[in-house]
């Protein structure tokens, strides 16, 4: 039996630092930040259609995504946030199924699936394990304003969109604290995987 673990967090919660300490350690990791931003830096006809379709033209600039057109446009649109979703969460859990197929065997005893809005989108359900990635909301903010083309107003809209984290942890097997230092995280993952694997021998 391969086992299926769900790495999420919020916004800034250090979950790409997560994902590729795993993969240098040898696990198999399904991206799903990596897969959406494949979808956008790399459109195809049907996001162009979809785009066009539910009034996101705008986003749309000699063939390709503006994604910060799509982010202010979403924010004040539920229906148009929605019907994108539904779309890339499909896009996503195609690729997710196409990985599983690959890794699912006697060789991996366990595989990780990295979903950011894992409770959002409600995906529990395909995880044995949810494993939670947490930081305060002043180092979550604090790390997001490094990055480009983001404010302290964005990153409030985001956050606000997001499942609070309290009611994360209730749902989760395993909480880390990734505001400490890289070691204490690294350290702390390996440690859940011993439990996991070691409830499964």
């Amino acid at each position: 039996m391969t086992i299926f673990v769900g790495i999420t967090g919020g916004i800034a919660t250090g979950k790409s630092t997560i994902v590729k300490f795993l993969q240098k350690k040898g696990y198999k990791v399904h991206d799903s930040d990596l897969i959406v931003n494949k979808i956008y830096s790399h459109p195809n006809k049907k996001l162009f259609t979809v785009l066009k379709k539910i009034g996101l033209s705008k986003s749309i600039k000699n063939k390709k995504i503006d994604k910060n057109v799509i982010r202010d446009e979403i924010f004040s649109n539920k229906g148009k946030k929605k019907a994108l979703e539904k779309f890339i969460h499909k896009e996503v859990r195609i690729s997710r199924n196409l990985f599983i197929k690959k890794h699912k065997n006697k060789k991996n005893k366990i595989i990780f699936f990295d979903i950011p809005l894992l409770f959002e989108a409600k995906l529990t359900h395909i995880c044995h394990y949810i494993i939670l990635l947490y930081a305060p909301k002043k180092t979550k903010i604090e790390r997001a304003l490094k990055r480009k083309n983001i404010n302290k107003k964005i990153i409030t809209k985001i956050l606000k969109n997001q499942i609070d984290d309290k009611t994360k942890k209730k749902k989760s097997d395993y909480i880390i604290n990734t505001s400490k230092q890289k070691k204490h995280s690294f350290k702390m993952i390996l440690k859940a995987i011993s439990n996991i694997l070691e409830q499964n021998a």
